[in-house]
């Protein structure tokens, strides 16, 4: 806690506090001299949520900055650290030298330059935000007497710095790359042109640990990297379900709004609860990320909002034709363009903690950064032919400050449209939203490029050929075009925002007084009665299978009856909302469950390359299995383990050869379905075997409680069971591992993987070493909202708790409440928070 020599008032004061200013004067004026008001009061309730309330936009900035420093000041500080490309300087190139390609790619971005240029494009509110913002936490910081008095993550650190509006600016977009150029950093380190003479690997090593003086490291130092095609090419380590129910699906309130994003559980990508106010001007209730101060999904008096991860592309993968005797040169539109270069330098910190000065050349073409993506496929390397580069459409966009903060102050669903025709702000995401009137929307107003008719045609004709298939994978992957002519270049619209990207009058919408949802699949079936069609393929493919978590989501809200959520009526109300995530079904636990253990109980052993394999074991476990994955049931992890066998690195998850009933467009949220009944029983249930062949070795009955297996360690000392299952299980409450956190000061414990797992880790936990599932993401924010003729109506989970310092209080206090599916009413009016309050805190701004 920050030691801010700050005026604090008791609980017992409290309630005269919060309404002050409510009551008449009329006994008479008070001897008493006044005592000045303060620029920013936060009143804490229980687990650590914050209501700050200030009087203009620099003080609210001030109060968000004061509350995310308390237990989280660490974690925002590494992240300037990263973003400024100083990370091997204080923690060491890193594992497989992750800190210094990072290091080196960050540099040669200055994102710090780029905010500079940009930030008098923001509106003076949101100047007045991140300028309040940078005051307060620096005055968190100042407040400690020594590094020795830091929050436990960082205690002791001499790179905790202070910040300034430009820094925090940067980091915004950063932020805003979250999907698109924090994909490349490695990429982008490791592009060089094929006359370059690398350093190997085991070379580099010895030279790190061996230099004993400061001097230049050769640039090429060390360039073997295997890069990671889904975090890449993909969204996987960032997720979300929302739904979003009008007035003809809910019974006792107008609307009801249902946010399931699926993010890390660890490090900066952690979502934070706050309520925001200033009198007469803004107030919205929600959560946000650290250095943002502005809610990101929540909801004011009139509207609320969730997001999901948008498959709408945010860059463009381009292949350079080179000139055959320079592969520094390339064609463009019949001339040669030069791949201009780029030298950074930085420190790197040695084993005995000296440091070494490493100078690194990185390369641009007019598009943008270079980058060598050979280990995914030769075709993307950089040879004497070709070469791989791409455009950013987020790079310089520093408009989600604004974005928010207009769609927190919205009073209507039109005025959040408008909102997103003005700002273009969105970088990433999805927005389902309800209105107190009873609407509910669907609209992907994220920024995407804007692809000329000769670019979005070539695209749809390639994206259907075989050896592109990894690289657009069903829609979740990315778009490659030629990058020898302008007709493949991103065009302008007068409508959008800035040139290059799609204007909102073209983004996929729809609002409707039924329902509305989406599960990271394109927003083609966002209502399954009203499909979106003829949208870019930049936002991704329509017509197309659907993943496993996306046709159970359409499954269960199209027809909620069918799951026991609703009466016949389909209308949900916050008890039945709530039960879509605590369930914990699963697309493949009813029929499709029922017809596995009836083959395999027709087909006890298989013969397998002349070898008789029983399965009659593992059968009876998933006959037994109760359907679910709560803590208490038995067989999930069979199942889980068994589906692992067909996975494929597509959108559609599991491969088409398990299913009986082939992808149909008009039944897309049932197909493919069914358990197939034409193929062979060995190749059918020689996967079961593995699977539970996989979890004896691992000392891993086939029947324990879910619970005992799948926890999140969030320390040594916080291992806490978790509910829920992975994406290509069909489940809703989503639950994995491969955030995509770049903290090293993670506390969330994991291990090593387990070869062919779905993902099972080995770790030593103190007792020897143990095989589980040890969850580092998922199910995070989770908000039910109700919008009632009284007024909205709230209640969550935050599944890893408001602290990133696990010294802290609030550290785990609200894992153990996601563990027991505990919702927490959120404190919306003065008298709610009147009643819970813990301490005030007042400030005053320099």
């Amino acid at each position: 806690m920050i030691p801010m020599q700050t005026r604090l008032i008791s609980a017992l004061a409290v309630g005269s506090f919060l309404l002050t200013g409510c009551l008449s004067g009329g006994g008479g004026s008070s001897s008493r001299p006044s005592t000045p008001s303060p620029d920013v009061t936060i009143t804490y309730t229980s687990h650590g949520v914050p209501h700050i309330q200030a009087s203009d936009y620099r003080g609210l900035g001030y109060g968000v900055a004061h509350a995310h420093a308390e237990d989280n000041l660490c974690t925002l500080a590494e992240q300037i650290l990263k973003m400024q490309g100083n990370k091997s300087r204080y923690f060491g190139p890193g594992e497989n030298m992750a800190n210094l390609l990072s290091d080196v790619a960050y540099k040669a971005l200055d994102f710090e330059a780029r905010a500079d240029a940009l930030y008098d494009r923001m509106s003076d509110n949101s100047q007045q935000l991140i300028e309040g913002y940078v005051e307060g936490y620096n005055a968190a910081l100042g407040a400690y007497n020594s590094p020795q008095d830091y929050p436990s993550p960082c205690r002791g650190a001499d790179w905790v710095q202070p910040i300034t509006p430009t820094i925090l600016a940067a980091y915004h977009l950063d932020l805003a790359t979250l999907a698109s150029t924090r994909n490349f950093l490695a990429a982008m380190a490791i592009a060089q042109p094929p006359s370059t003479v690398v350093m190997q690997g085991e070379q580099a090593d010895t030279l790190l640990a061996q230099q004993q003086r400061p001097r230049p490291l050769r640039s090429a130092y060390p360039l073997t990297v295997q890069l990671d095609a889904e975090k890449v090419l993909t969204n996987e380590g960032i997720g979300s379900n929302g739904w979003a129910l009008g007035s003809q699906r809910v019974n006792d309130a107008n609307s009801l709004l249902l946010g399931n994003p699926h993010f890390p559980w660890d490090g900066e990508l952690r979502f934070f609860e706050a309520h925001l106010k200033i009198p007469g001007e803004l107030e919205v209730h929600g959560a946000n990320m650290l250095g943002l101060p502005v809610i990101t999904m929540g909801f004011n008096k009139d509207i609320g909002w969730t997001h999901t991860v948008s498959q709408a592309k945010r860059f463009t993968l381009y292949q350079l034709a080179l000139d055959p005797s320079d592969p520094l040169r390339y064609y463009y539109d019949g001339e040669l363009l030069d791949i201009e270069s780029k030298t950074v330098l930085i420190d790197v910190q040695l084993p005995d903690g000296s440091l070494v000065p490493h100078s690194h050349e990185l390369y641009f073409s007019h598009y943008g950064p270079m980058v060598d993506l050979s280990s995914l496929s030769p075709a993307l390397g950089w040879t004497g032919a070709t070469a791989i580069t791409y455009r950013d459409v987020n790079i310089d966009n520093n408009r989600g400050m604004d974005q928010w903060l207009a769609m927190g102050l919205a009073t209507s669903t039109q005025e959040v449209m408008d909102s997103f025709a003005a700002h273009q702000g969105l970088p990433w995401v999805n927005t389902m939203m309800i209105d107190k009137e009873g609407n509910a929307s669907y609209i992907d107003a994220s920024v995407t490029p804007l692809l000329s008719p000769q670019a979005e045609g070539y695209w749809r004709y390639a994206m259907s050929l075989p050896e592109l298939a990894g690289l657009w994978q069903d829609g979740a992957g990315q778009i490659l075009l030629p990058g020898h002519e302008s007709q493949y270049a991103w065009v302008s619209d007068p409508d959008a925002v800035v040139p290059g990207i799609v204007p909102f009058s073209q983004a996929p919408r729809q609002t409707r007084t039924d329902y509305v949802y989406n599960a990271n699949s394109s927003h083609w079936l966002s209502n399954l009665d009203a499909p979106l069609e003829n949208h870019s393929i930049i936002y991704g493919p329509e017509g197309t299978v659907r993943s496993p978590r996306t046709r159970y989501n359409a499954q269960m809200i199209s027809d909620p009856y069918a799951f026991g959520l609703t009466q016949a009526d389909q209308r949900f109300d916050m008890d039945s909302l709530k039960a879509v995530l605590d369930m914990n079904g699963s697309l493949f636990s009813g029929s499709f469950r029922n017809e596995l253990v009836q083959r395999c109980t027709q087909h006890p052993q298989i013969i397998v390359e002349g070898q008789a394999l029983d399965v009659s074991e593992a059968c009876g476990v998933l006959e037994r299995w109760d359907g679910l994955y709560n803590l208490d049931s038995r067989g999930a992890h069979l199942m889980r383990e068994y589906l692992q066998g067909f996975r494929v690195p597509l959108h559609r998850d599991l491969s088409d050869d398990l299913f009986a009933v082939p992808f149909d467009a008009t039944a897309a949220a049932f197909t493919p379905g069914g358990l197939t009944q034409t193929m062979a029983p060995e190749d059918l249930l020689k996967p079961l075997y593995d699977a539970a062949e996989r979890l004896r070795a691992e000392g891993i009955a086939l029947d324990a409680p879910l619970g005992s297996i799948q926890y999140v360690l969030k320390s040594p000392e916080h291992k806490i069971p978790v509910h829920g299952g992975q994406s290509f299980e069909g489940l809703f409450n989503m639950i994995s591992q491969g955030s995509r956190s770049t903290s090293d000061l993670a506390t969330i414990l994991v291990g090593e993987p387990v070869p062919d797992s779905a993902s099972l880790s080995r770790l030593d936990e103190g007792n020897g070493e143990q095989s589980a599932y040890r969850i580092t993401y998922g199910s995070s924010f989770v908000l039910a909202l109700a919008y009632t003729d009284e007024g909205p109506q709230a209640q969550m989970y935050l599944s890893y708790s408001q602290a990133h310092d696990p010294e802290s209080a609030f550290f785990a206090d609200q894992t153990v409440m996601f563990s027991h599916k505990e919702w927490r009413d959120m404190a919306l009016t003065e008298a709610d928070i009147a009643a819970d309050t813990v301490r005030v805190v007042e400030l005053s701004l320099p």
